[in-house]
């Protein structure tokens, strides 16, 4: 009988931290994706030092959440939004008003994906 009780707590457990992972990746891709409304206006508008410093506070707050995203999420998914950040980075200090606007509607689709794609339901099972 204890066999099974423990089974069934490091069960909950485990089903507990999935749940509070999952919570905290869709948090920490909303908040990054909420920046993007006034980078993508400063683009729009061609304000080129504003959209230069939105990128800086995306970079920053991407280097925060790197670091634990690459503990649940698959690599090549961390080196995309890399290499798209550092894309849209080049394009604002080019002045690149349609490339810009482009690769930052490819990273705003990447991290609102990423929560879905980890999600636990039968799609991503079978």
């Amino acid at each position: 009988m204890r066999i099974y009780i423990g089974v069934a707590v490091v069960l909950a457990l485990v089903l507990a931290l999935g749940l509070f992972t999952l919570d905290g990746l869709k948090e920490s891709a909303e908040k990054m994706v909420a920046g993007f409304d006034g980078l993508e206006n400063a683009i729009d508008s061609g304000n080129w030092d504003e959209a230069g410093e939105g990128i800086g506070k995306m970079q920053n707050m991407w280097s925060g959440y790197k670091g634990w995203w690459a503990m649940v999420v698959d690599h090549q998914e961390i080196d995309n939004i890399d290499m798209a950040l550092v894309r849209v980075s080049r394009y604002v200090s080019m002045h690149d008003r349609a490339m810009a606007a482009g690769e930052l509607a490819v990273l705003r689709q990447m991290l609102e994906h990423i929560p879905d794609k980890e999600r636990v339901n039968l799609k991503n099972i079978f």
